[in-house]
């Protein structure tokens, strides 16, 4: 197994990105009862900056990957 796909598993279900969905909506909701709505824009940008974040790393993980198989090749 490699790193990406440790990482980030290829096969999702549903249910997994509904659990996600609801958290982040649930915690944006705590943030905008107990702040402003420019709060919660602010941190709604963090997590948008960070999810992004972490689909890039994830990309280059697999690059990276794919470039050691081809150079190196796994025996």
């Amino acid at each position: 197994m490699d790193s990406a796909s440790a990482a980030n598993p290829s096969h999702r279900s549903w249910i997994v990105v509904a659990a996600k969905a609801i958290v982040v909506l649930q915690s944006l909701g705590i943030v905008y009862m107990l702040t402003s709505a420019w709060v919660t824009l602010v941190v709604a940008g963090g997590f948008a900056v960070v999810f992004f974040a972490v689909r890039a790393l994830s990309r280059a993980s697999r690059t990276v990957d794919r470039i050691f198989d081809e150079e190196l090749g796994r025996p």
